[in-house]
């Protein structure tokens, strides 16, 4: 349902298994009032307020609503929502969501640590196997940490093919091709927890400050990633626009990491701060199936044709076939879209 608090915030009710009701601070980023029982008590108890009327239904793209009036607010439209049409995409990820979240923890890493000889000594990191993404494909390709991220966890590496990760363009330094950060480290790690060193050969910046219709910084890694480290496949941003919409006040999970090491779904109970200063360039992930899929970077650019020419060119630059190292799209076209 949509209404408002007593200090006017935007309050909705979602026809769920049991309703839950949340607060929403802006387009596209929740956070909880109370705790989870107390939201869950109030919107059973508005679910079980009597009507007055027969229901009645409105769509918003996918997303279905029960539209009701209830007698002790006779001048006011409730609106519940009820379900996503099975056809589609956002149907596909909300049963998936709905399987992932019972007894998860947003809680990414259970030990990520840098040691006092950090960067000479790699840091110390554990995947929590109870997170809400643990055992998904694309894991793998979340960096805890490199030597160049200022604050721990900032301006992450998300790993785009064996040799390129991607994180943030603007702050990034001029832009360009540059060798300014050769040498610097990046860690990975894989599912049984070795941790992978590898270090940037090369790196491209892309802002639009300097001049790009675009904000991104591609770096080369010096080595091929093993195949313990699975790079995360990639969306294109107008088909993910078309199939997955969001279809406010409905439920739009879409996985976000953040510099503390959680990650995200904008759904009650399973949220946090993912827009502090240093989370720029974190990866925004479609949880498609059983994967997390690339959408763009938080406030950064999504993968594009002139990404994988910029890919292209630091591995030519360094004598390595492009062919080898290509972004690798997940075809949604037999969703509809909306």
């Amino acid at each position: 349902m949509i209404g408002r608090s007593q200090d006017n915030a935007l309050i909705l009710v979602l026809r769920l298994p049991v309703c839950l009701k949340k607060l929403s601070v802006c387009a596209r980023h929740l956070v909880l009032a109370g705790s989870f029982a107390a939201l869950v008590s109030a919107a059973q108890a508005d679910e079980n307020a009597s009507t007055n009327s027969s229901p009645t239904w409105a769509t918003n793209g996918p997303a279905v609503f029960r539209l009701e009036v209830k007698d002790q607010k006779p001048d006011f439209t409730w609106k519940f929502f009820d379900h996503f049409l099975p056809e589609s995409l956002n149907n596909l990820v909300w049963t998936n969501v709905l399987a992932l979240t019972n007894a998860r923890s947003t809680t990414v890493w259970s030990v990520r640590t840098h040691p006092p000889a950090w960067p000479a000594k790699p840091p110390i990191v554990e995947w929590n196997t109870n997170s809400l993404i643990w055992g998904m494909r694309g894991l793998t390709a979340l960096s805890p940490c490199w030597e160049d991220e200022g604050g721990n966890g900032q301006a992450p590496i998300t790993a785009l093919t064996k040799r390129h990760g991607y994180t943030r363009g603007h702050g990034m330094g001029a832009d360009g091709f540059t060798r300014a950060r050769n040498g610097k480290k990046i860690w990975f790690v894989t599912s049984d927890n070795v941790v992978i060193q590898t270090t940037v050969k090369s790196a491209v910046v892309r802002s639009f400050v300097g001049g790009a219709n675009a904000d991104y910084t591609i770096v080369l890694f010096s080595k091929d990633l093993p195949d313990s480290i699975k790079p995360m496949r990639v969306v294109n941003f107008q088909d993910f626009n078309a199939k997955y919409p969001d279809p406010r006040p409905a439920p739009w999970p879409l996985f976000e990491t953040e510099q503390g090491g959680n990650v995200s779904t904008g759904l009650p109970g399973l949220s946090v701060n993912t827009w502090k200063g240093g989370d720029s360039g974190a990866p925004n992930m479609l949880p498609f199936r059983n994967e997390l899929v690339f959408v763009n970077g938080r406030s950064t650019s999504c993968a594009s044709p002139q990404m994988q020419k910029d890919m292209n060119i630091l591995c030519r630059a360094e004598g390595l076939n492009p062919d080898k190292y290509q972004l690798q799209w997940i075809d949604i076209s037999a969703y509809p879209g909306y």
